[in-house]
Formats: C-alpha cells, sequence, structure tokens
C-alpha cells in the first residue's frame, strides 16, 4: 500500500470524526455522573430523615393512661 497525502487525509478526517465522537460520549457520561451524583444525595438525604424520624420515636416515651387517685367525683 502506497501512502499518499490523500490516504493521510482521509485517516486524518476520521480520526478527527472519532475524536468529536469520544469527547460527545465523555461529556454524556459527565452529565449522567452529575445526575447520579444529585440522586445519591437527594437518596441519602431521605434515608437521613427515616433515621431522624424512627430515633424520636423510639426517644418518645408512651403517656401512661391510668387512675392515679386523684379524680374527684
Amino acid at each position: 500500500m502506497t501512502i499518499s497525502k490523500e490516504v493521510i487525509e482521509e485517516r486524518r478526517i476520521v480520526l478527527q470524526k472519532d475524536i468529536i465522537t469520544a469527547r460527545e460520549r465523555i461529556a454524556e457520561h459527565d452529565k449522567k455522573r452529575q445526575e447520579d451524583v444529585a440522586l445519591i444525595n437527594a437518596l441519602t438525604g431521605a434515608f437521613q430523615q427515616c433515621e431522624g424520624f424512627l430515633q424520636q420515636l423510639d426517644n418518645e416515651e408512651p403517656e401512661m393512661v391510668g387512675d392515679d387517685g386523684n379524680d374527684k367525683k
């Protein structure tokens, strides 16, 4: 195979297209990663809120209902 200017120019065009495609893929992945990080942050916040609610419920003492002998009739 003889290498000519035309062959090199054609190869250069193919490489340039491949570079653009790879950059676009990286940009898509970066955007998706940012979305996933935001989702994880939101889910973590909701999880922590549930943990806080459960802790509050565990710390509450039930009110005792009964006769303390101080009723006036």
